[in-house]
């Protein structure tokens, strides 16, 4: 079981000014993704908050990023699916027949193929 601290949680608006002036223009919904990710710990906070202010993508900061209707998971090393790489779903989609094969290969974290699975 993880060691939680006994101090309580900054406040979503004290997250949310830390990252505003690192520069994140979303800065209140992003305190809540790091919120909801940190699973009450201080500490977790902490880190994924100094993280995203030095500049680490968000989606790899709470470890995962939303596409096509999905959590998709991230990890460094892995490519973050973009919503404009959606567009290529939306074009595949429009071109596959029902039940289509589909393959997703070497194309980072597979949320291609998992939107059009989803979808098909």
């Amino acid at each position: 079981m993880p060691h939680r601290s006994h101090r309580s949680l900054p406040s979503r608006d004290t997250i949310a000014a830390t990252l505003r002036a690192a520069g994140c223009v979303f800065a209140e919904d992003e305190a809540d993704m790091i919120l909801a990710a940190a699973d009450s710990d201080p500490a977790a906070v902490d880190g994924m908050v100094a993280r995203r202010a030095a500049g680490l993508p968000l989606e790899l900061v709470v470890g995962w990023a939303e596409f096509g209707g999905l959590r998709i998971l991230v990890e460094p090393g892995v490519f973050v699916p973009r919503r404009r790489t959606e567009f290529l779903v939306e074009q595949a989609l429009a071109l596959a027949p029902d039940a289509s094969v589909v393959v997703d290969l070497c194309c980072g974290s597979g949320a291609v193929g998992a939107a059009l699975t989803a979808a098909l």
